[in-house]
Order: structure tokens, then C-alpha cells, then sequence
């Protein structure tokens, strides 16, 4: 497990209410109605199938628009929190923002977005912040939980939370039992490498 001065601030895990304004979070959600099957099917067998939306994979120019937007917010309202207490840091770039929505019966285990229990090599090492934006409260269950922290969560619409990537911010998603939650989800990296779009 690597060493991260940011692990650990007492502002983490951050959250921003009203990150988005209402039109925004409308114009989102008004795309994901419109949208719905570009998802494709859900299959128990991949978790992700069915699920998520990538910013390539968005046609509509305008909630591209938006969705690069957010990116830039994001990432500049973390390095200002990161730089109020840390003092100056390296860029942050975004490495990926998808739609992701949550049917009845999914729920996510606690894991760690960067490091793996054990110091076992994992896939996103590079991840070194994660961020949710919550657009919809018409779901039951859902919350959002960091079992180290001993902290649960189930954040107004509209708000962001921010948290980093390692091993002291497990966190997973209780089951969700009816309705369908929709989140924006992306990650932030100091690796210009990952930066999305530039392989």
C-alpha cells in the first residue's frame, strides 16, 4: 500500500451539496430517459453490462458538453480542496466519467479504488481520487458505505462526493431495492498517462 499525503484529511470523504444545478441535473436525467437503451441488457454474469455509459459512447453533443464540463469542475474544486490544505500539488487530470445506474437487487462490496488488501497488484492503480454525482432520490436502498470509517450515506441529489482511491476509504453500495439509482461516477489521477483520451 502506497503512502498518499491526501489519505486521510479529515475533509474526506468530501461532499459538495448542489454541485449541479437543477436544469443540469434535469438535462441528465432527461437524456438517460431518452437513452435508455444504449445501456444495453443487464447481465448478472458481467456486474458493469448494461450499466454504465461512457463519455464515448454519449451522441448527444450537448450532454457531452456538459459531462466535460463537470470534468473540469471536479477536478478543479478537489485541487483547491487538496490545496487549502496540502499547499501546492501536481495537475489532476480526469481519467474516465460514465452514467451508471443501479436496478433493483445490485448492490457493490466494499473495495478500495487503487489498492488492493495485501499489496495485490490492482487494475486501476492510477485512480487516486473517485467522485460520484447523485441525480435522482427515487430509489429505495442504495446507500453508500466505508466500513472503515464507519460511515453510511445516502447524499441529496445534486451532490458530489469525493474520496481517495486507497485501502482507508473501502466503501461499496447496500442493495438497491426498487427504483433505479442514477449517478455520474468518474476518477482523478495525477498520472497525465490516464488522462482520458490521451491513448
Amino acid at each position: 500500500m502506497t503512502e498518499h499525503p491526501w489519505s486521510g484529511l479529515a475533509c474526506f470523504p468530501l461532499l459538495v451539496p448542489e454541485f449541479v444545478s437543477e436544469a443540469e441535473r434535469t438535462q441528465a436525467l432527461g437524456f438517460l430517459a431518452a437513452h435508455e437503451a444504449d445501456f444495453g441488457a443487464t447481465d448478472h454474469s458481467d456486474y458493469w453490462a448494461g450499466r454504465t455509459l461512457t463519455l464515448p459512447q454519449v451522441r448527444d453533443p450537448d450532454i457531452r458538453a456538459l459531462l466535460r464540463d463537470l470534468q473540469r469542475r471536479i477536478i478543479a474544486h478537489v485541487k483547491s480542496t487538496l490545496e487549502e490544505r496540502l499547499g501546492p500539488q501536481p495537475t489532476l487530470y480526469a481519467d474516465v466519467i460514465n452514467f451508471a445506474r443501479w436496478p433493483p437487487g445490485y448492490e457493490l462490496l466494499p473495495h478500495a479504488d487503487a489498492e488492493n488488501p495485501g499489496g495485490e497488484p490492482h487494475p486501476y492503480p492510477w485512480r487516486h481520487f473517485a467522485s460520484v454525482i447523485y441525480l435522482n432520490d427515487d430509489y429505495g436502498g442504495g446507500a453508500i458505505h466505508f466500513p472503515e470509517l464507519d460511515i453510511e450515506l445516502r447524499p441529496p441529489v445534486r451532490t458530489l462526493l469525493v474520496f481517495p482511491g486507497t485501502l482507508d476509504y473501502l466503501h461499496g453500495v447496500r442493495p438497491v431495492t426498487h427504483g433505479m439509482r442514477h449517478t455520474l461516477a468518474s476518477f482523478l489521477t495525477f498520472d497525465a498517462a490516464h488522462e482520458a483520451g490521451s491513448a
